[in-house]
């Protein structure tokens, strides 16, 4: 039995209590005149054990009392167990699970780390999940990790994500990129002047709202700045205009399996150092390859 349905019985005792206490009293109490608020009064006083006054009752009605004492009681020790054990289960459940995260994260190298799980970050987390890679998301508003922790399997931290504290409890000192979509500016170049310093050598992406923010953000350490807005405004004019380039970019960004991208990094002095892609030829390179060395 979920604690919902427990608390939906407790509270449907409880108005049955009253209910009957209301009714029985109007009952038995007839010949001394009670009205329907000195019943209700009468009940509530019952069931509160306050009881300081009894409006000269008869005897039928004290042991009626003495029933709906027992019964008051009885509800009152069911209602406080649901809720005391509703608050601590909740509590320690909530507990040993952050704790359980902790020690994941505490474990975890050459991750990626998520600052802020909104709008814009909820789209990083699924490109992450999709990929398969080690990530811990960090997000300040608790109803929001609750609602994603029930949708999607992920690690996360609680918090504010310029606080340095949490940051190196991510493993920033240990990660390999950070991704930092806050809803404002000035928040994100906190996150980006803090990670640059805790992490030299991490790859920092950013997100920016105003026009005037990349400038600054990529001055503050940034490798990597993104207009949302901007973008989303590409995407649709490029849907209208060039639809058959949309729907390219998107099978090779979105297949993953059958369009693979890598990178190489040429050497100096190699035969395809400072020549553009049209006069290496690689293509026909690979063809003549092929030929010589069929598989």
């Amino acid at each position: 039995m979920n604690y919902q349905r427990k608390i939906f019985i407790a509270l449907t005792l409880l108005i049955g209590l009253l209910v009957t206490g209301t009714v029985g009293y109007l009952f038995l109490e007839k010949d001394n005149q009670w009205r329907l608020l000195d019943a209700i009064y009468m009940t509530v006083i019952t069931l509160t054990t306050v009881g300081y006054s009894n409006m000269g009752m008869s005897d039928a009605g004290r042991v009626f009392t003495m029933f709906l004492l027992i019964g008051g009681f009885g509800v009152f020790t069911y209602s406080v167990t649901i809720a005391t054990a509703f608050l601590i289960e909740g509590q320690l459940q909530s507990f040993f699970r952050q704790q359980k995260m902790i020690r994941t994260v505490d474990k975890l190298s050459n991750h990626y780390i998520i600052c802020g799980l909104g709008d814009t970050g909820v789209h990083v987390l699924d490109e992450m999940l999709k990929a398969e890679v080690d990530f811990v998301g960090i997000e300040f508003e608790e109803e929001r990790l609750i609602h994603l922790s029930d949708t999607r399997n992920f690690l996360y931290l609680q918090g504010d994500a310029t606080d340095d504290e949490l940051l190196l409890r991510a493993g920033i000192e240990r990660a390999q990129g950070l991704v930092t979509c806050l809803s404002r500016d000035q928040d994100n170049l906190f996150v980006v002047i803090s990670a640059r310093k805790l992490n030299p050598h991490l790859r920092i992406a950013s997100k920016a709202v105003e026009d005037n923010s990349p400038g600054k953000l990529i001055t503050a350490g940034a490798d990597e700045v993104v207009l949302p807005d901007h973008i989303g405004g590409l995407r649709l004019a490029t849907g209208l205009l060039q639809p058959q380039l949309v729907g390219f970019l998107e099978n090779m960004t979105q297949n993953r399996l059958d369009a693979q991208f890598n990178e190489s990094i040429i050497q100096e002095g190699a035969p395809l150092d400072g020549i553009s892609l049209r006069a290496a030829s690689i293509h026909e390179q690979n063809w003549v390859s092929c030929h010589r060395n069929p598989r």
